[in-house]
């Protein structure tokens, strides 16, 4: 039986790896990780928790296309 891929398993390697160098500094970073953890598509994370994961992974939002936004484009694996 397979398991069940999070957001937080489909995360690009780079995000992932920045997102766990915040966690080590930040208790929001280490929420962030678990809440990642907890969901399984995209569409479940709120704005906030999008913005959260751009602001801890580092990741430029004006590099991104809207698709990124919507779909997790650039950020998570397809």
């Amino acid at each position: 039986m397979t398991k069940i891929k999070t957001v937080y398993d489909l995360l690009k390697p780079e995000v992932k790896l920045k997102l766990k160098a915040s966690a080590r500094d930040y208790s929001g970073a280490k929420r962030l990780k678990y809440t990642l953890m907890s969901k399984y598509l995209w569409s479940q994370l709120t704005v906030n928790e999008v913005n959260d994961l751009l602001s801890y992974a580092d990741v430029h939002s004006w590099k991104l296309a809207p698709y990124s936004f919507m779909y997790g484009d650039n950020i998570i694996e397809k």
